[in-house]
């Protein structure tokens, strides 16, 4: 009898981590809060689409602990604070963030992630080719913005560019280019250019907003419409006897051996009072809505939230830029996507039950337009905030739970979650299948914050 698996969290992670369990002729059960690539589905629909291999210099640096004070008093800029009761519970989270601004720290991070990021795209082969689909097709009846958008590709095969706005901004970005190089060895190819080399690329960008020049990434990638290939994988997991199942998990735990349940099973309670069937093991792929159930086995996390934004431009506009390009002072991603520009990011920390912020959709908005000749205004019913789920080291949790080993984790992910979302379904499966891991997983794993727990 095969055994069964359910998959808590239904964004990019929990989708890649499916369909390699299922690959493995697993039945495969996958739970989330909302039907898949929903408008209030998690980070994975408002991303920005960029298949960021280059993105392992993570946001700890000693200079941000130096700029901090300038960056919250700057009510414009990429980092804010909204006034909740949540930020007394974010005290051990920025406790973890400061200590993991250290030289040191920064270092280990940008090698681990480099390590997972260097097999990103191969992650994603296996996915594609059990859900079906040739990332380089036309999005067909997956997509949502008509006709036109429906004959576009998943893919968009333009390369990716990092602004600088002043010289001296390029000069200390050479850091960052470093650790790039150390974490992610001879395969990246990222390539200096000058403020008019930019403006050949993309004429349509303002002369300030790269007057330092650019980094250009020719092998980086976005998606045409994240939730069309959320929608596609969704379909070809179905397809091949997945069941997608629609509730809200409040927590996990051992199932009881009488009353026809097997032995040693674990399930899912959910917040309705009803539980799901008893499942051999189940994938914690949640978000930014795993520490709860984290909790509920009986382990510490110091997950929190970043939450961003994005907007939407209209129908046309995506026709501006030729490429995904970061704006880094704004702290944002333009990505030319089907049927509209969008533009994400912005980091606001105050957890998940707030309401957004509505000034945060108007800075994006004022800025783009600086930024963008021609870019229009923004299509206000497009306005989304969504919820980066972040630990305080910019590492993802991977690996088994040491209280309940039927229960692995898959979540962590902060702003590189669609990126890493095929190689981290491809390093639990083999857990799940009792192999080592292809990834030495000692970085990812829970307990690494001892002694302040877990």
């Amino acid at each position: 009898m095969a055994r069964t698996s359910l998959v808590i969290g239904g964004g990019f992670v929990g989708l890649s981590t499916a369909l390699h369990l299922q690959r493995l002729g697993r039945r495969v059960l996958l739970l989330d809060r909302h039907a898949i690539s929903s408008t209030t589905a998690a980070a994975s629909y408002g991303n920005a689409g960029t298949m960021a291999v280059y993105a392992n210099v993570p946001v700890n640096s000693p200079s941000v602990l130096r700029n901090l004070p300038g960056m919250l008093l700057d009510s414009d800029g990429p980092l804010s604070v909204k006034p909740t009761l949540h930020l007394p519970s974010m005290l051990p989270w920025a406790a973890l963030f400061a200590l993991h601004c250290r030289r040191s720290a920064v270092e280990h991070t940008a090698d681990a992630l480099g390590a997972l990021l260097q097999r990103a795209e191969s992650g994603y082969e296996p996915v594609f080719e059990q859900a079906g689909v040739d990332i380089d097709a036309p999005m067909g009846v997956h997509a949502s913005g008509g006709d036109d958008a429906a004959r576009q590709p998943f893919a968009v095969r333009e390369g990716y560019l990092l602004l600088q706005r002043t010289e001296a901004a390029m000069q200390a970005s050479a850091a960052g280019a470093a650790l790039r190089r150390r974490g992610l060895g001879d395969g990246l190819r990222m390539h200096a250019l000058s403020s008019d080399e930019v403006l050949e690329l993309e004429p349509a960008l303002s002369a300030h907003v790269c007057a330092g020049g650019a980094w250009f990434f020719p092998d980086g990638w976005l998606l045409s419409e994240p939730a069309a290939l959320m929608r596609a994988l969704a379909a070809g997991f179905e397809a091949r006897g997945g069941e997608l199942l629609v509730g809200s998990a409040v927590s996990i735990g051992e199932a009881s051996s009488g009353g026809g349940g097997r032995g040693g099973g674990v399930v899912v309670r959910l917040s309705d009072g009803s539980s799901t069937e008893t499942v051999d093991e189940v994938v914690v792929a949640a978000g930014a809505h795993s520490k709860p159930l984290v909790a509920s086995v009986g382990e510490w996390c110091p997950l929190d939230t970043e939450r961003g934004y994005h907007v939407a431009f209209a129908p046309g506009s995506e026709a501006r830029l030729t490429r995904g390009v970061c704006d880094p002072t704004e702290g944002f991603i333009a990505s030319p996507m089907a049927g509209g520009l969008r533009v994400a990011g912005k980091v606001e920390l105050g957890g998940v039950d707030a309401p957004p912020t509505p000034a945060r959709w108007e800075q994006i908005e004022r800025a783009s337009q600086a930024m963008i000749a021609g870019v229009g205004p923004r299509v206000p019913s497009a306005d989304w905030l969504g919820f980066r789920p972040s630990m305080p080291d910019a590492l993802p949790v991977i690996g088994r739970s040491r209280k309940l080993p039927s229960v692995l984790y898959a979540f962590g992910h902060q702003h590189i979650g669609w990126t890493l979302g095929g190689i981290t379904g491809q390093l639990v499966a083999e857990l799940a299948d009792g192999r080592g891991p292809s990834v030495d997983l000692h970085p990812y794993r829970l307990g690494r914050f001892w002694p302040f727990g877990g």
